[in-house]
């Protein structure tokens, strides 16, 4: 058997506004999966522990903030979590890696960067972007729009995560990055001109001028960037989506699929500013 741990709060917005939910999810939560995965591993055969998977999906936050002129992150770096979501997750990396050296549950840890794609909750800045240009509305860009992120488009995601399920080493952790770095204002202004050729604004403009710089998040990091070489040269993975492309297949599912976030933009989250702190 192979499991694989998704689920988890996730937005750092949300965990600067509201803490306590992140504890209770990602670390209480981990430690629950933990404790009755242990409990069903124990009680297999022998012949069929050895078949068994416990994979833990992390994020490269726990690494903190990288300066602009530095190298990238690797499975080496430190621990350095810098909000309440990223410290949350990296006591869930801890958890999963002490019952491995404990109690010798099978276990894996992959650490990935920026995910986007299809279904991603309107929260997240792409999702965010679009659906708020496409309303007329503004475009939020914290402080000066400097902060860099790598990016990974969902489906190779998925193809890594199976990757490493099946093929990696029990106790190892793997980085999992898309290659793309790209400062937040960078991401923007793609958007904006690709929603300027899939859906063009009345009277000629361009989505661009709906920018608008806002005040930064507190803590906000400056820049993520993945080393995935260890993934690529033991596993033979690696991202084959572009950003590029990854980010038009992901405007033009938004523009076909208003069904899906119309509803979740009226009676759950209306794009409205989270993690100010106020």
């Amino acid at each position: 058997m192979r499991s694989c741990t998704f689920a988890a709060e996730s937005h750092v917005d949300r965990s600067i506004d509201g803490p306590e939910i992140f504890i209770e999810s990602n670390i209480v939560g981990t430690f629950r999966l933990l404790r009755a995965a242990l409990s069903y591993w124990q009680s297999l055969p022998e012949d069929r522990k050895t078949g068994f998977r416990f994979h833990h999906v992390s994020t490269d936050e726990v690494f903190g903030d990288l300066p602009f002129d530095s190298g990238t992150f690797t499975e080496e770096t430190a621990y350095k979590p810098s909000s309440p979501y990223s410290a949350s997750k990296a006591a869930s990396d801890h958890l999963v890696r002490a019952w491995g050296e404990t109690y010798g549950l099978p276990t894996i840890v992959t650490n990935c960067s920026n995910n986007f794609g299809p279904y991603q909750f309107p929260e997240k800045l792409i999702p965010l972007v679009i659906l708020n240009a496409l309303e007329g509305n503004p475009l939020p860009v914290y402080g000066e729009g400097r902060n860099v992120r790598d990016w990974l488009y969902v489906d190779d995601h998925a193809r890594a995560l199976e990757t490493v399920l099946t093929g990696g080493r029990m106790g190892a952790s793997y980085n999992i990055g898309g290659g793309a770095e790209r400062t937040n204002l960078e991401i923007v202004e793609m958007i904006c001109a690709i929603l300027d050729i899939e859906h063009p604004r009345s009277g000629g403009r361009g989505y661009a001028e709906l920018i608008t710089f806002v005040a930064d998040r507190p803590g906000h990091d400056r820049r993520y960037a993945i080393d995935a070489s260890k993934i690529r040269a033991e596993l033979g993975w690696f991202p084959s989506q572009s950003l590029e492309n990854g980010l038009r297949k992901t405007v033009r599912w938004y523009l076909d699929n208003e069904w899906w976030w119309r509803p979740i933009r009226s009676a759950r989250y209306d794009g409205a500013r989270l993690g100010s702190a106020a």
